[in-house]
């Protein structure tokens, strides 16, 4: 079915992708654009109606209408999705297929559903990030390490770079394998634009002085890159895709990626009509005059472009009237051809996102009620790429984190949700089962029959995790109860046993049937102020949860990237019960006192019967303390665990040991730049003002010396007003400057000591001020 779409789109060229079956009733004709009345537009809502497919007029007027609404009521529909919440990954990556139990893989949340990563790991080489300063001239790119786990050792073998340092750094990879070694490296880079990379929610409103400073939405572009890395050494562009949009996230099954974007049409004439009372008319011309393809994304490869869907799913109950202009496109990539199969677009309201081998399911919060729902949009995944299938709405929020609240089990879908007001929320979980369109409700909890409360009350939720017919939940207001819920009989779920103990855990590891790793922070348990990091061993025996292991790392401000990002967790089974983990740490010896940042390393053991423990490995320290207060991240941290190696990846350089040996760690390896931008800069900047305006400043003369070396800088006319003049000399010129500026009946200015430094790339620009005041003769 594949390969008959991909022979049609070569075919068609310059043809739409995406569109499927249409679900429910298509919307009323469209109204004609010169009887448009805009007392009766309102914003499109979440709502739990199937999805209709729209197209040609009915999408037209829906993507105006959008823009209207915008335009004349102040009203944007930019950013309250819930993105503080939002998190994407977590369990081995099965994806990519190949026998790994050797080495660790990118941690993701669903087995069998690969994530993107800053670094990635064929068991020969690390494919890692490379993400420059960018105040220093470097280009992004990837470091490509040879490892040696026998010895250890590890060597730089090769290094790619990016040539366009405006795309930002590749903070997604993924690796497309053939015989388990890499043969390309996929990455994905942003052009950034002004929305902020959050699926769409609900519209904030602008003050005429906002406005004033807006032009409109800027959309981002995405490019997804296809390195050819059979050659480590000589790695080299094979092909690249762009997309219109920003990323919002991506997922990979089999040898498909999806690729979630989003993107807001607009046209650079619209002008917001409290700032002219005449635009309404202007604006109209100008929406009438542009046809639907150019509002609608698009995609690039070589001389090819198209859009990525010439229609448009939006809830069934849509009516003339309503309007909605952000779309999130869900595009499916073949990642052995590097081309785009198809492309589904969704225009309605989404918060967040979650996928399962078989399935995507996008999330949106509704709040027009008393009470908030959370509408569920189902995606299956085809061959073909993603087909919508059903609809459905559960009472309550799931606050963005719907890859942990959000799970598909046995044909049925699991949902934790959060009821009530902020200060008193209740928590609950419902099975679903999809009937046709929509969803059944196969039961909740709690429920008239089991009552008992998921939470103490006051208490929110930190932390949920599905695993086969059991759910794990961590809630906290001052201490942290971990709920066991039996979801075994899915038409009788039930509270199996819970734990309480001071702090909270952010992440929940399934190890077996009888074993969690939980990672978190420790906490006072009178105030719940946080303290250091924490990991646990939790023993769960026959539903009930105990603490057989506890570790506490650091004091308060101690920090972990894993905390809030599932990917900077390891894990490598050892055997038949042991396991070992590894997650980067800043650890503070003292409140808010940074001592040492590395590599915390756990040992898990006895997993496979009734004594599980957990052992410290100690830390791979990468960075102290010395002279800096504070840990300035400023590149990827990532571990690697590959049979008795460790490797760790710690801002743009690599160390590396033996397991159990962190206190000789070999290294650092990398870290110098992978190339420089070809740009000039100028090592000396001036900012000359003249207070009697009247005076071109730009008449003036500036000269720079180091010892024999003499430079006149240059004037830029036009670059200030009046009075002022901008200077520049001492092109990629390190020195130690004298600096004089004179000017025809004004007394001589002079600066010394101007130091102008350099580094791998380039001089780092020094700035100076002269200024003439009034009555400043010589």
């Amino acid at each position: 079915m594949r390969a008959q779409w991909l022979v049609a789109i070569l075919a068609v060229g310059l043809g739409g992708c995406g569109g499927s079956s249409s679900s429910g009733s298509a919307p009323q004709p469209k109204v004609p654009d010169d009887s448009v009345d805009y007392t009766q537009l309102k914003p499109s809502e979440p709502s739990e109606a199937p999805l209709a497919l729209l197209s040609g007029d009915d999408f037209e007027r829906l993507v105006k209408n959008g823009l209207r609404l915008q335009l004349a009521s102040r009203y944007d529909y930019a950013d309250r999705a819930e993105s503080d919440d939002i998190d994407f990954s977590a369990s081995p990556d099965g994806a990519n297929g190949g026998d790994n139990d050797r080495y660790s893989d990118t941690n993701v949340h669903v087995e069998g559903v690969g994530e993107s990563d800053v670094a990635k790991y064929d068991g020969r080489h690390w494919f890692v990030a490379y993400q420059p300063q960018h105040h220093n001239g470097e280009l992004p790119g990837v470091q490509i390490i040879a490892t040696d786990p026998d010895i250890p050792d590890a060597t730089i073998a090769g290094n790619y770079s990016f040539a366009d340092g405006t795309w930002g750094p590749a903070y997604s990879l993924y690796l497309q394998k053939d015989n388990d070694v890499a043969s390309h490296l996929i990455a994905m880079r942003s052009h950034r634009g002004a929305m902020e990379p959050e699926l769409p929610g609900w519209g904030i409103e602008f003050s005429a002085a906002d406005m004033s400073i807006w032009p409109g939405p800027g959309n981002s572009e995405l490019k997804i890159e296809f390195i050819d890395v059979n050659q480590p050494a000589t790695p080299a562009l094979a092909t690249s895709i762009s997309l219109d949009g920003t990323l919002i996230d991506s997922r990979r099954v089999g040898d498909t990626l999806y690729v979630i974007t989003r993107y807001d049409p607009w046209l650079a004439s619209l002008q917001f009509e409290e700032l002219d009372g005449q635009a309404r008319s202007d604006n109209e011309a100008a929406l009438n005059g542009i046809e639907l393809a150019e509002l609608l994304p698009q995609y690039r490869q070589g001389d090819m472009a198209a859009p990525l869907s010439d229609d448009c799913y939006a809830p069934s109950d849509t009516q003339p009237e309503h309007g909605y202009y952000s779309m999130v496109n869900i595009t499916a990539i073949d990642l052995t051809a590097r081309q785009v199969v198809s492309s589904e677009c969704l225009s309605t309201g989404v918060n967040s996102m979650a996928m399962s081998p078989n399935a995507l399911y996008l999330t949106s919060n509704d709040w027009r009620e008393s009470e908030s729902r959370t509408v569920i949009h189902k995606f299956d995944l085809t061959d073909s790429g993603a087909s919508y299938r059903a609809t459905t709405s559960v009472l309550g929020h799931i606050n963005g984190d719907a890859p942990y609240r959000v799970n598909e089990y046995n044909g049925d879908l699991r949902v934790v949700t959060t009821r009530g007001d902020w200060n008193q929320p209740s928590h609950h979980l419902s099975i679903l089962r999809q009937s046709g369109s929509g969803f059944d409700t196969v039961a909740e909890l709690p429920n008239s029959a089991r009552p008992d409360l998921i939470g103490k009350p006051g208490e929110d939720i930190y932390a949920v995790r599905f695993s086969g017919a059991t759910a794990y939940v961590v809630t906290f207001e001052r201490v942290d109860p971990l709920y066991v819920l039996d979801l075994s009989d899915s038409a009788d779920p039930k509270i199996s046993g819970e734990l309480e103990v001071p702090g909270f855990a952010t992440y929940i590891h399934a190890l077996n049937d009888n074993y969690l790793f939980t990672l978190g922070q420790d906490a006072d348990n009178q105030t719940g102020w946080t303290k250091g990091i924490k990991a646990q061993l939790v023993k769960v025996d026959a539903g009930t949860p105990e603490l057989v292991g506890e570790m506490l790392i650091g004091e308060r401000g101690s920090h972990s990237d894993a905390l809030h990002d599932l990917r900077a967790l390891n894990f490598l089974p050892v055997g038949d019960g042991d396991m070992r983990v590894s997650f980067p740490v800043s650890v503070n010896s003292e409140p808010n006192v940074w001592q040492y940042s590395g590599l915390q390393m756990l040992s898990l053991t006895g997993l496979d019967g009734p004594d599980g423990a957990m052992i410290d490995k100690g830390t791979l320290i990468a960075e102290t303390a010395g002279n800096n207060q504070y840990d300035y991240s400023g590149g990827v941290r990532r571990g690697l665990l590959h049979d008795e190696a460790v490797y760790y990846a710690h801002d743009n350089q690599v160390w590396f040991s033996g397991w159990g040996a962190a206190d000789a760690p070999q290294g650092p390896i990398g870290g110098e730049p992978i190339a420089c931008t070809e740009e000039i800069r100028y090592g000396l900047n001036i900012d000359l003002w003249v207070d009697d305006e009247s005076i071109d400043a730009c008449a003036a003369q500036v000269v720079a010396t180091d010892g024999e070396y003499s430079e006149v800088l240059q004037p830029k006319t036009g670059h200030y007003g009046p009075g002022g003049c901008y200077f520049y000399g001492a092109p990629e010129r390190a020195g130690s400057y004298t600096v004089t500026a004179t000017l025809d009946g004004f007394a001589t200015q002079t600066q010394t000591g101007v130091v102008v430094s350099e580094d791998v790339c380039h001089v780092q620009p020094r700035w100076l001020w002269f200024n003439w005041p009034m009555n400043n003769e010589p």
